[in-house]
């Protein structure tokens, strides 16, 4: 079995190498707005768990404030969660993406750092990665050499 990545645990942390398919071309043809469409698998998980999570507690809190025989109660209870709720998800919906943002951030600053102390070893990492896809050391020279190039496109790799 394949090792899993960290951010989404059913899917393998290497992409598969990629076959050559005519909806490829497809694609890479069509306006950016159509493109953006394949690429919103997060939005979509994030929507999924925040609607399963905004519906849970709000049906859970009226079904338990029915039991006092009030409506107006249950009615205020269940408006008074729901801003709440949506208030806490937004902000920490906020607080995650600037998270997010400060550990790439530093991470990419960590990988410039080791770049410059340790070129040649990091070009070696670099050779690893294109011999698990079966690229020979010699094809591999000055596809390294190019990305190898530019420190700053080098620690993004």
């Amino acid at each position: 079995m394949a090792p899993t990545g960290e951010s989404s645990p059913l899917l393998p942390s290497e992409p598969a190498i990629e076959r050559y398919s005519p909806v490829y071309e497809e694609v890479k043809t069509m306006p950016e707005e159509q493109g953006a469409l394949f690429d919103t698998t997060d939005i979509l998980r994030d929507v999924i768990i925040g609607f399963s999570d905004g519906l849970t507690v709000p049906f859970a809190l009226t079904a338990g404030l029915s039991s006092l025989g009030s409506s107006k109660i249950v009615i205020m209870g269940g408006l008074a969660e729901l801003f709440s709720g949506m208030i806490s998800m937004g902000l920490g919906a906020y607080l995650a993406a600037v998270t997010e943002r400060d550990h790439y951030a530093s991470q990419e600053e960590r990988e410039r750092r080791n770049v410059d102390a340790m070129p040649e070893a990091r070009r070696a990492e670099v050779y690893a990665i294109l011999e698990r896809y079966a690229v020979s050391r010699a094809a591999a020279q000055p596809l390294v050499d190019d990305l190898c190039r530019s420190r700053a496109h080098w620690a993004r790799l």
